[in-house]
């Protein structure tokens, strides 16, 4: 086990020794378990925030939660490359909040020798420019047959499930007609008025691609002309729903008002 009282990092000093919390200390010697290069990527880590205690006690939190988050027999010390740019990111997170789980998420794969190669390095960037609402939408589509969603553009009719049936109904269509397991349903989402641009930003990302198979459209008494297509994740999306969002209860997390677009 290392000694944390003597192997800081050289470059932080005498200063540096004695600025390491009790909890950080206690946090090194268990990563030391894992392993020499485990322990030294932490301390790299720390290095810039030898004078915040409260920072330290985050990044150290947060790179503990996910390492032991991967099975003991499977634990390896993650690539430096993709634990110090998730521990950077995660310094200012909140703690309970859902894109911080899937930042921890993905350095836990990388932790995990049966998964890392999961964690995919562009996934990190990608992580940066989700919503919480995005996350909902690709937990929905994971695992799943492709869904349908209302609406080319933004519409009053399309923000919630009372008014799709209301809309449908005017076109003759009863609602009782439509698999509601197949469609994602905005009433899940904080902001359901941009469902349409998620779709978007989504499928410009590589992580979703629309269905043009009939059988997830006109089978369910649905086509184009009622505004309606189906969607789902591509191999991509996949791979990154299973390195970062799929061992993340996403449903557990309650929409609030800071899950802005």
């Amino acid at each position: 086990m290392l000694d944390v009282n003597v192997e800081l990092p050289a470059q932080a000093g005498e200063v540096a020794k004695e600025a390491y919390s009790d909890g950080v200390k206690d946090t090194i010697r268990e990563i030391s378990k894992i392993g020499v290069d485990a322990a030294k990527t932490l301390r790299l880590a720390l290095a810039p925030l030898q004078f915040s205690a409260m920072l330290q006690d985050r990044v150290a939190m947060f790179f503990k939660r996910a390492a032991f988050r991967a099975p003991s027999e499977h634990r390896i010390c993650p690539a430096p490359c993709l634990a110090l740019p998730i521990l950077e990111k995660v310094r200012y997170q909140e703690d309970g909040d859902l894109l911080t789980e899937i930042y921890v998420e993905l350095l836990s794969a990388g932790f995990d020798r049966s998964r890392v190669g999961d964690a995919h390095p562009a996934f990190l960037t990608i992580i940066s420019q989700l919503s919480p609402d995005e996350i909902r939408v690709i937990d929905s589509l994971a695992e799943s047959k492709p869904k349908n969603y209302f609406g080319r553009a933004t519409s009053d009719w399309s923000n919630s499930s009372k008014g799709i049936v209301e809309h449908l109904n005017r076109q003759g269509i009863k609602s009782t007609d439509i698999e509601w397991d197949s469609v994602l349903v905005p009433d899940k989402l904080l902001w359901p008025m941009h469902l349409q641009v998620y779709i978007g930003h989504l499928h410009s990302l590589g992580l979703l691609e629309y269905v043009n198979d009939p059988e997830y459209t006109l089978a369910r008494g649905l086509s184009h002309h009622n505004e309606c297509w189906a969607v789902t994740l591509t191999g991509f999306g996949s791979l990154f729903y299973r390195a970062c969002v799929k061992e993340v209860s996403v449903e557990s997390f309650a929409v609030t008002p800071q899950d802005r677009i």
